[in-house]
């Protein structure tokens, strides 16, 4: 966060003059752009639950009372590395609602028919994923009771390549309208009795969240430097940089600043953090601008009128960067600091 300095006198005379005079610059705009493009790997070794065979054969009644055969159902749970999901460490949680007409019975003594074949039960499987920025669950689907798409022999279940198909569920936190649709690869999922289970799946597709936007307004002007600054001519800006949403941001900063105006140099400092911005939420930044004395407009500078412009990064929740730039109308302090 900026550190505000305690402002002189002047300032705050000037301050109190234009308290109505904050401008708004138009926020640059950019596309929603799609976080991490899949390829999001499960690796769990710690897989368990329970099961229930024999089941209900598919053809023993219809429709909504059609049996669905024996089933397991199991939870897996593993650690996901940096820059999977984001920068941030994740945890995943894996539930596979796992049915089979033809496996009957579950693979204990390691006798079992060759072939058989197994379904997800409606969109009841699913992977979460969690870290301090919120958390996404993703329904998993593969086959029907009266067409499975699974291999399984009681013991393991897999998928083809690209075997499976997913959608985002529901989003909470920074990922609270997160969408995204794919495909995903059930290497191994392992439903024996015990606790140590493995399961190897694999996601591909793009996951969407809204991206950030800017909005740049110029806060305050004054003369530093206990007021030193009028004798240099160098007048300190406030900018108030507002995340407008409606995707939140996370590590931003302003990058740059620079001034269409003639005669007039920035001095930083550049880049400054503004860390987290929340979508709403603003930060108070301050930035030096020379005020050269041989050209108009400020060949006076006491309520000189010039252009200023800053360039800001709001990198979104999977930490894409995303660029704005905007130029505001700033004017200097209308008066002298106090003698």
């Amino acid at each position: 966060m900026a550190v505000r300095q305690r402002l002189p006198r002047a300032a705050w005379v000037a301050l109190v003059a234009f308290a109505l005079f904050v401008v708004g610059a138009p926020s640059a705009s950019a596309a929603t752009n799609p976080g991490p493009p899949g390829g999001i790997s499960v690796v769990a070794f710690d897989g368990s639950g329970n099961s229930s065979t024999p089941g209900r054969s598919c053809s023993d009644g219809t429709g909504a009372e059609q049996g669905t055969g024996a089933y397991w159902h199991y939870d897996y749970g593993a650690d996901l590395a940096p820059n999977s999901f984001s920068k941030l460490d994740s945890t995943s949680r894996v539930h596979l609602d796992l049915h089979s007409d033809t496996q009957r019975y579950q693979n204990a003594s390691g006798a079992y028919a060759a072939g058989s074949t197994a379904f997800l039960q409606g969109g009841e499987s699913h992977l979460s994923i969690l870290n301090q920025r919120g958390s996404v669950k993703v329904r998993l689907h593969s086959g029907t009771c009266t067409a499975p798409t699974l291999a399984f022999n009681g013991s393991n279940a897999s998928s083809a390549p690209d075997g499976g198909t997913w959608e985002v569920d529901t989003g909470s936190g920074a990922y609270r309208d997160i969408t995204g649709s794919g495909t995903f690869t059930l290497t191994n999922a392992e439903v024996n009795p015990g606790a140590d289970n493995a399961l190897n799946l694999t996601l591909k597709g793009p996951f969407t969240v809204p991206d950030p936007s800017l909005k740049l307004e110029v806060a305050n002007s004054y003369w530093g430097g206990l007021g030193t600054d009028y004798l240099t001519r160098r007048v300190t800006v406030q900018y108030r940089i507002t995340n407008t949403g409606p995707g939140d941001a996370f590590g931003a900063s302003l990058v740059s600043t620079a001034s269409p105006t003639s005669g007039v140099t920035p001095l930083g400092p550049t880049p400054q953090q503004l860390f987290d911005l929340p979508a709403g939420a603003s930060q108070i930044v301050q930035v030096r601008y020379q005020l050269a004395g041989i050209s108009p407009p400020c060949r006076v500078i006491l309520a000189c009128v010039f252009q200023t412009s800053a360039t800001v990064s709001l990198p979104d929740a999977f930490d894409v960067p995303h660029t704005f730039a905007a130029t505001v109308t700033t004017t200097a302090p209308t008066l002298p600091p106090p003698l």
